[in-house]
């Protein structure tokens, strides 16, 4: 009888055991999941981060551009600016 009993405690550390090296696996395997999918979310950061910044640096050079052509407007005088817009590509002779 105690011949079967010690079997059960070795059958059940056995099986302790293998249920440990499944949570194991199974575990690492999430982890791995999750550390993949961070690594895109990053990625995707990183490349949104990198359009913001473009869109932002073309904005401050129209702006610029903008302050410029002001700045030249606001010094000509107004037959100038006449002859100027006159002249220009967009104006149309009716």
């Amino acid at each position: 009888m105690s011949l079967i009993a010690n079997w059960w405690n070795y059958i059940l550390a056995a099986l302790a055991v293998v249920a440990a090296l499944l949570t194991s696996y199974f575990g690492g395997k999430r982890v791995g999941t999750v550390q993949t999918q961070a690594k895109a979310d990053v990625a995707s950061a990183e490349k949104d981060k990198s359009q913001v910044e473009a869109v932002a640096k073309k904005q401050s050079e129209n702006t610029e551009i903008a302050k410029n052509v002001q700045s030249i407007n606001s010094s000509i005088s107004d037959s100038a600016a006449r002859d100027k817009l006159q002249q220009s590509k967009y104006n149309s002779a009716d």
